[in-house]
């Protein structure tokens, strides 16, 4: 007379059965203790941190003024010279005193001057937070008398399914 042996495996029904077990079928077992398991993380946060911030802003020089000083002051100091070589010495110091007078002028009607502005100035921060992130349950369950564990991504509550599949040992 041939005997047979026979193994009961038990497994949680969250995974994929095998294709080498003859037989299996599902039970219920008795939740007996069910801990959450917690993974410590960083977050990265960015934030913008602004703030008023006063500039001096210079204006730009206007080169009108003594261009126009120039033109005008050579044409005077050329009007005014009796001869060739005078009317050409006149242009040129009149050019250049009319160039001078022409900044001097554009100087105070305030071409050339600094003022200040407030401006706004932002930039971003990275902040970072530890928090902690529920990963899964450690579960603890009772089937025949026999406790058994496993780690599931939810909690099962005070029951829970389990398929028990029996083969032949040899």
């Amino acid at each position: 007379m041939k005997r047979y042996c026979i193994a009961v495996l038990l497994s949680v029904t969250c995974g994929a059965a095998s294709a080498e077990y003859f037989d299996s079928r599902t039970q219920v077992a008795k939740v007996t203790h069910v801990e959450p398991i917690y993974e410590q993380i960083s977050v990265r946060i960015p934030e913008q941190h602004c703030w008023n911030e006063t500039v001096a802003i210079e204006r730009r020089r206007s080169a009108t003024g003594p261009i126009l000083g120039a033109i005008i002051g050579g044409a005077l100091g050329n009007e005014l010279g009796h001869k060739k070589s005078n009317k050409r010495v006149g242009t040129v110091v009149g050019a250049a005193l009319g160039a001078s007078l022409g900044n001097d002028i554009a100087r105070q009607r305030g071409h050339n001057q600094r003022h200040y502005e407030t401006v706004q100035r932002c930039e971003s921060r990275d902040r970072f937070e530890q928090r902690q992130e529920l990963i899964g349950y450690d579960v603890e369950y009772r089937y025949h008398g026999e406790i058994y564990h496993t780690r599931m991504p939810y909690n099962p509550g005070r029951e829970m399914e389990i398929e028990v599949q029996v083969r032949p040992l040899g």
